[in-house]
Formats: C-alpha cells, structure tokens, sequence
C-alpha cells in the first residue's frame, strides 16, 4: 500500500466471533515481540452469524469501544484493523503448477481455475493466491512442479468488513483466512518449524472446526467441519434444560476426560460435551485416512489445538486418548513478552488467529502462507484516509424499450398536468368564496371558545368563594370552648406564651416555675371534655433564667368536637410581650385559677 510520505497507522489485529472480539497489538523490540495493547468484549446479540458479520453498525460501535478501551491514540493517523474471516466463507484451492512459470502465466491460469472452482461469478469474487515453495517436488512424470494455493472470497463478505471499519473510523488493512492465520501463529511460536514434520492443526472455532494437515508451516490439507462450541453448549442446554448463556458460563468447569465431576449434572453435562467431541475426533480420523489416500502413508506427529474450544478442561487428553497421537494446545504467545494480568495462560491457545492476523509476515522464521484477500482494494492515503477501497458499479445498459416507454409516460404526465391546471383556474371563484365562508366560520367559532373560556374562569372563581363560605358558616362552634377549657384547667405558677389551633390539635408554649406545674397542665387538659391525649412534647430550663422551666404541651381536639367546625386550618393566640410583663419576672407570672388536677 503506498504511503506517500505519511506515517503509517497503528497495526491491530481483530478477532470476532459470536460470544467475543478481541483486539491486540503486537510491538517487536529488541527484547522480543511483546503486547502493547490488549482488549475483549462481548459480542452484541444478533452481529454474527456463521462467524460473518451480519450487522456492520453496531460492530464499528463495539470496534470503537475496543480501541477507546485499549487507548489506541486517536489524533495521529487512523489505525489499521487486520482481520480473520472463517474458513468455511473462503474457496480455497490447491493446484500444482510447473516450477519456473513466468508470473502473467501464472495469475492467468489461476484465474482459469478459479473460474471453474469458485461457486459464485468471478467479477463478484476478491482473489487471492500464494506459491508455497516449500512444497516443490518431482513428479513421477519427471515434471518439477510446485503447490499454489487459491482462495476466493465474495465481495459482499468483505464489504461488510469495509463498513465496521469505517464506522469506527480506522482504514481495514489485510484479510485473511482464519486456519492460516492459526499456522502463521503458531508458526511464530516455533511448533511447525521442523522439515518433513506432520501436524495436524485443530482450531475449534464457535461455529466450526478448522483442521489443516501442515508441514513446514505449509497447509498440506484443509477442510472444515460445522461442529464448534456453539454446537456443544446448544447440547448441553437441552440435557441440563438451561439457557445457552448459563450453558456458556459452565463450559470451563465441565469435566471433559479425568476429572471427577463435582455433581450429577455437570457429569451429565461432561457425557454431552465427551459424544461432541467424539464427532470431532471420527471427523479428524477421516480427514488423516483421505490425506493418506492421495499421498500414500504418512505419519502425523502431533496434533495442535487451538481456538475458543481448548477452554474446556484437559481438552488435550481426551484427543490424545480418542486419536491415539500426541495432543497439546497451541499457545501462540509462549515466547512473547506478556503481562498475565491482561492475558492468561489459559486464553492463549483461544488467541492463534488473532496472533497470526497481527503480526507482520517479515517476523516469522519461517516461510507462511501470506493471502490477503483485501489486497485489491488498498488506494492511496492521498485520496481518502477513511476509505478503503473503491468500489466501480458495473454500468448497464438500458433496455431498447426503455425510451419508448418513457417517452409515453411523459406525455401522459403532461397530459394530466394541463387538465388538473385546467379544472384549478375553472373553479378558482369558487374556492375562494367557499375558503371566505370558511373563514368566517372559523373566526366565529375562535371568539365563541374565548367567551366560554371565561365563562369557564368566572364560575370556577365562584365556586372557590362558594367553598370559603360554606367552611365560614358551615360550623356550629367556635374556638372559644377551647379557649376556655384551656384557661379552666391551667394552674397557678404558669404563663402562656403561644397558643395553637388547628383542626385536630392544640398546642400550648410558655414558662413555669417548676417541672409539676407543667406536668398538672398536661393532665388537666388530658381530663378535659373537649380535648384528649394531653403530652408534654419538651420541657427545658433555660441557661440564662434557672429558676423558670419553658415547655411545650400538645393536646388533642376530641373528633366529637371536631367533626362540626370548618374554619381555616390554623389560629395562633400570642401574648404580647408588653414593658409592664418584662419588669414584673417570674413573680408575676399569669395566675390561674388554684391547681385542680381531675381523676
């Protein structure tokens, strides 16, 4: 991709499926390749289905959250996203061709093969090949000939990959095959190094399983297989008759081969995934016995797991046991400089893909398949740096009716043009007497609602005066009763200062000279035939007057005496503080009538 001077944006790898996607950033330093940046979400519901991307909107949004999670800068230049589509939405095609054939031959006949092999019009087609030296041989026609590898992809899979990134603002870089994305992983870590070396790759994906015969970090043999982890927590559900999520949640915890199961279920759940994986391994065994058919017997010297599905517990056993082959998971990340606080040992083997997709094809030692089934549409970062291919509709041509028939359709559109221009100017008077009458209606009908309006206002100010009257006179007594039932039953040595009324309580405020004289109001009026449940609601003594007491006593109004009365809801009595009661003092408090306290 030409660069014209400018600097080259961020190198991201993005791994999606249907439960998380996860992003990475791989930086090669001398002290080795390390991880600079690192983020994982969950999968919005209902974005990916058979690992494509169904809805490119809201994944650019979940992309945008990942780099915001993982502070990629955002002011320099847009970063790049590689990206890894499954195996089973790729043609992929191996074909030998003579060593030594001059490049124009050879995109020629790989054009003619894919021609004849890929199941859609190659003009819908984005395409893709690599000569794999390291399978060049001799025929037994005597023929040196050598492995080219083809893969086909429709233009519509990749757009959809095209509208995520520019959702997310950031440009999409290569596309690649997510089995060899797995090899060229697994190949940085040194497991497929080795020449003449067979291994059997297994990469259980979410929806499928990728398996791929590779020697030298060569793709010998390749197919896929719709048995994955959603294959398997689907099952599970049905035994356990729980929800795919709670399924998900168990899946690292079900006893796959030599673990004691903690209870009946999750042995019942570890029979489930066992007959699953069962089905994986007769689909391995077949795909060997096929590859030995066509070369003759070999040997596979191990076999190589890796993908979401090696979260299952002693998953490498089992198919070690089931195959009868050395099985270990594939841990993409064993030589790098990692903080297992961001990536356990545990997700490694999950990441192979990712790892293949982010790593630049200059820093593994060996020779990898490089396809990038985006290659196509890279354009200059003059033109447009949030673009990322420029897509040339196919022009057609009009059919030899098409004029003919337009022609007719204008004249038939002007023809009812001049007979509605026609009918308007005819009956225009009268419309604009009808529109007048109209008018005029409506303007009587606007001056009719005002004058119901205040109508309206005026009686609703009556029936307020109406309400006050009927609370003034509606009552049969007055607040005098309390008043004197209040004086009757005060004892000597106490002043009121206030004295509140409402409609189901009163209360008292003032000052005593001692603490009994309050309490024998609070009985008195307790005892009282117009009011109940006399309380002491504070009593004090005053820092700066020792010899005096101030309380507050409240009273209930009995609802006998209450029910008849309708005057405002609150009437409060103050004493004034005149000259001649601020000289006299305590000596001269309020005398009452002499204390009589009621049974």
């Amino acid at each position: 991709m030409f660069s014209f001077g400018k600097k080259k944006g961020v190198m991201l790898g993005l791994d999606i499926n249907s439960d998380s996607t996860t992003l990475i950033q791989l930086e090669k330093t001398k002290e080795g390749i390390e991880i600079q940046r690192f983020a994982c979400q969950p999968t919005p519901p209902n974005c990916i289905r058979e690992g494509l991307i169904t809805d490119p909107l809201i994944m650019g949004q979940l992309l945008d959250d990942l780099l915001k999670e993982a502070q990629v800068p955002s002011n320099t230049t847009a970063p790049i996203i590689n990206v890894s589509v499954p195996a089973q939405a790729v043609v992929i095609r191996l074909m030998p061709v003579p060593v030594g054939m001059p490049a124009e031959e050879l995109a020629d006949v790989v054009t003619q093969e894919a021609t004849n092999h890929v199941p859609f019009p190659i003009s819908e087609a984005n395409l893709d090949w690599s000569q794999m030296n390291a399978t060049e041989r001799t025929d037994p026609d005597g023929v040196r000939r050598v492995d080219v590898i083809l893969s086909a992809i429709q233009h519509s899979i990749v757009e959809s990959y095209w509208r995520m990134a520019d959702a997310a603002g950031v440009k999409l870089g290569r596309v690649e095959v997510s089995s060899l994305s797995v090899i060229r992983g697994l190949a940085l870590a040194g497991y497929l190094g080795s020449s003449g070396h067979l291994s059997l790759v297994v990469n259980i994906r979410q929806d499928a399983t990728d398996i791929n015969i590779v020697r030298s970090a060569m793709p010998l043999f390749g197919r896929s297989i719709i048995l994955g982890v959603e294959a398997l927590t689907e099952a599970i559900a049905r035994s356990l008759d729980i929800s795919f999520d709670q399924a998900m949640e168990i899946l690292p915890e079900v006893p796959v081969f030599n673990m004691t199961p903690t209870d009946a279920r999750m042995g019942q759940a570890g029979q489930v995934a066992r007959t699953i994986f069962s089905d994986i391994g007769d689909e391995l065994n077949r795909s060997v016995e096929f590859y030995k058919s066509q070369v003759g017997d070999v040997k596979i010297d191990q076999v190589i797991l890796t993908g979401p599905g090696c979260m299952m517990p002693n998953i490498d056993e089992y198919f070690t046991s089931k195959l009868r082959i050395k099985t270990i998971l594939g841990d993409p990340m064993r030589d790098m400089l990692i903080d297992e606080s961001r990536v356990s040992p545990r997700m490694r083997p999950i990441l192979a893909a990712l790892v293949g997709s982010s790593i630049e094809p200059t820093w593994n030692p060996s020779i990898t398949v490089d396809l990038d089934l985006n290659k196509e549409g890279r354009i200059p970062l003059t033109r447009d740096l949030l673009r990322t291919q420029t897509i040339i509709e196919e022009v057609i041509p009009p059919p030899v009716w098409f004029k003919p028939a337009l022609g007719a359709s204008l004249s038939l559109l002007a023809l009812a043009l001049g007979s509605w221009l026609y009918l308007a100017n005819y009956n225009l008077p009268e419309v604009q007497k009808q529109i007048a009458v109209t008018s005029t209606l409506i303007s009587d009908g606007n001056r009719k609602l005002v004058d119901l309006k205040k109508l309206k206002q005026e009686n609703d100010v009556l029936e307020r005066r109406k309400q006050v009257l009927d609370r003034l006179v509606g009552g049969g007594k007055h607040w005098s009763g309390y008043l004197e039932a209040v004086r009757d039953n005060t004892p000597k040595g106490l002043q009121i200062s206030q004295l509140s009324i409402n409609d189901n309580e009163l209360k008292i405020e003032g000052a005593a000279l001692n603490f009994s004289t309050v309490s024998n109001l609070s009985i008195n009026l307790g005892a009282s035939n117009l009011l109940n449940d006399s309380n002491i609601e504070y009593i004090v003594r005053p820092e700066k007057r020792p010899d005096l007491v101030n309380f507050c006593v409240l009273s209930k109004l009995a609802q006998e005496a209450v029910k008849p009365l309708a005057l405002p809801n609150s009437t409060t009595i103050e004493k004034p503080n005149t000259a001649v009661e601020r000289q006299t003092g305590a000596n001269n408090l309020l005398s009452a009538r002499p204390l009589e306290v009621r049974p």
